[in-house]
C-alpha cells in the first residue's frame, strides 16, 4: 500500500513537471522561441539596471556641468578672448557672420552663417582657424592665438588698441550664456542677427532661459538698458509687453509673450513663444536641452545648469566693454525662483553646499529704470544689423519666420 501510493505520487508529479515544460515550451515557441525570450529577458534587465542608474548618472553629469560653466563664466578673460574670437572670425571673410561662440578652458568654436553674397556656402578659414571636421560652420582658434598681448607692437596681434577705437565700440558682440555642450560653455551675440529672440518649448524650462539670458543682459549692460514686461518674472510686476517695447532708452525688452507690433528702432527683443516676423529660434526640450535652429548639431546645449549657474556667476560677470563707463551704476536684479521639475531627476531643490545658493534661483530681471539722460550703450548700426539678418532668417512672412544661422545644405 505505502510503496504503491508513492510511486502513484511520483508518476503524478513527473506528469505534472512534463504537462509544465509543455505548456512553458509551447508558449514559448508561440512567443518566438527562446531565443527571442532570452533577448527580451535582456533587455528587461537592462531597462531595469538602467532604471536605478540614470537618476544618478543625470545628477552625477549636472553636477559636472554646473561647475565647468561656473568656472568658465567667472573667468574674465574667457569673456574677452571669446569678444576677440568673433571680432577677428568677422575680418577673416565678409561673407562669415559671427553669432557664437563655444568657448573652452583652450579653444574657442566661432559659429559662423554665410552671407547672402555667397548663398549658403561658408569660406574656408585661413590658419590659425580649422573648420571643424563635422561642419564647416564652426571655426575652431587656440585662446593663445586670440590672447590679448603684453606688447601693441607684437606682430602676433592684428588689432591695436587703435584699431579697436577705429572700428567702434559697436562692433563688440554682447554676448551672453545659453548653456554648455559638455566641454564648453555656448556664447551667443545678441548684437548679431533678427533683431526678436524667441525662447520657445517646455514653458517652465524656456522660461527659465528667458529669465537667464535677461540676468545676464541686465549685468552686462548699464542701467536703464533692459525693461522687463509682466509675467516674466513672479516677483516683478511690469507693464504690458506692448508698452515695454515703446519705452525711450532702452536696447532690450523682455516679454513674456510675442509682441504683435514692429519693433522702434535700435529695441532688440527676448520674448517667450514664437514671435512673428524676422527671429532667432531658441527651442528649449523638457529636459532641458536647447536647439539654436540653424546651427551646426555639434553645438548642441544643455541649458539645465544654466540658471544656478548663472545665479552663482552673476556678479563675477564682465561689463560689456561698449557700454562700461567709470560712472555706471550697478543694475538692480532680483532672482527668481525655479521650479523644482525643472531639475533633472535625482537633484533637489534644496542647497547642496557648494552647487546651490540658499534660495535656488534662475536668471535675473529687474524693475523698468527710467529712461537715461544718454544712450545706454552703443549698439551695432544698423546697416551692420541688415547685413547679419540676410543669413540668420528666412524673409519676413505673416506667420513665424525665421532661424538663426543658415541652414545646412543636403
Amino acid at each position: 500500500m505505502i510503496a504503491g501510493g508513492g510511486l502513484t505520487a511520483w508518476l503524478g508529479l513527473a506528469g505534472a513537471v512534463i504537462l509544465v515544460v509543455t505548456l512553458t515550451h509551447w508558449l514559448v515557441r508561440r512567443g518566438g522561441g527562446w531565443k527571442a525570450l532570452f533577448r527580451r529577458t535582456r533587455r528587461e534587465v537592462r531597462l531595469t539596471v538602467l532604471a536605478f542608474t540614470v537618476p544618478v548618472r543625470t545628477e552625477v553629469r549636472y553636477r559636472r556641468r554646473l561647475r565647468l560653466l561656473l568656472r568658465l563664466l567667472k573667468d574674465p578673460a574667457l569673456w574677452a578672448d571669446a569678444e576677440r574670437a568673433m571680432t577677428r572670425a568677422a575680418a577673416v571673410d565678409p561673407a562669415a557672420r559671427p553669432y557664437g561662440v563655444l568657448a573652452g578652458p583652450e579653444l574657442l568654436g566661432v559659429l559662423v552663417a554665410a552671407g547672402a553674397a555667397q548663398g549658403s556656402a561658408v569660406p574656408v578659414p585661413p590658419e590659425p582657424w580649422a573648420a571643424d571636421a563635422a561642419d564647416p560652420r564652426l571655426w575652431w582658434i587656440t585662446r593663445a592665438d586670440v590672447a590679448e598681448p603684453k606688447s601693441p607692437e607684437s606682430p602676433e596681434s592684428p588689432e591695436s588698441a587703435e584699431n579697436a577705437q577705429e572700428a567702434g565700440a559697436a562692433a563688440v558682440p554682447l554676448l551672453v550664456c545659453a548653456g554648455t555642450d559638455g566641454r564648453n560653455a555656448v556664447l551667443l551675440d545678441l548684437y548679431t542677427g533678427p533683431p526678436a529672440v524667441s525662447v520657445h518649448g517646455a514653458p517652465r524650462a524656456s522660461r527659465a532661459v528667458l529669465q537667464a539670458l535677461a540676468a545676464q543682459l541686465e549685468v552686462r549692460l548699464p542701467a536703464g538698458s533692459v525693461a522687463v514686461a509682466a509675467g516674466v518674472h513672479p516677483r516683478h510686476a511690469g507693464r504690458p509687453a506692448a508698452e515695454i517695447v515703446e519705452q525711450p532708452g532702452i536696447a532690450f525688452a523682455v516679454c513674456a509673450e510675442p509682441v504683435d507690433r514692429p519693433l522702434p528702432d535700435g529695441v532688440r527683443l527676448l520674448t517667450l513663444g514664437a514671435a512673428r516676423g524676422r527671429v532667432r529660434l531658441l527651442a528649449v526640450a523638457r529636459d532641458g536641452m536647447l536647439t539654436v535652429h540653424g546651427a551646426p548639431a555639434v553645438g548642441r546645449i544643455d541649458a539645465l545648469p544654466l540658471s544656478r549657474a548663472v545665479v552663482k556667476a552673476l556678479h563675477d560677470l564682465p561689463p560689456h566693454p561698449a557700454s562700461a563707463g567709470p560712472d555706471d551704476e550697478p543694475p538692480v536684479v532680483l532672482a527668481p525662483v525655479v521650479h523644482p521639475d525643472v531639475l533633472p531627476a535625482g537633484v533637489a531643490a534644496a542647497p547642496h553646499d557648494d552647487l546651490a545658493e540658499p534660495d535656488f534661483a534662475l536668471g535675473v530681471t529687474s524693475e523698468a529704470a527710467p529712461a537715461p539722460a544718454a544712450a545706454p550703450a552703443a549698439r551695432r548700426p544698423a546697416a551692420a544689423d541688415g547685413l547679419a539678418d540676410d543669413d540668420l532668417a528666412e524673409p519676413t512672412t505673416s506667420g513665424i519666420a525665421g532661424v538663426s544661422a543658415a541652414p545646412q545644405t543636403p
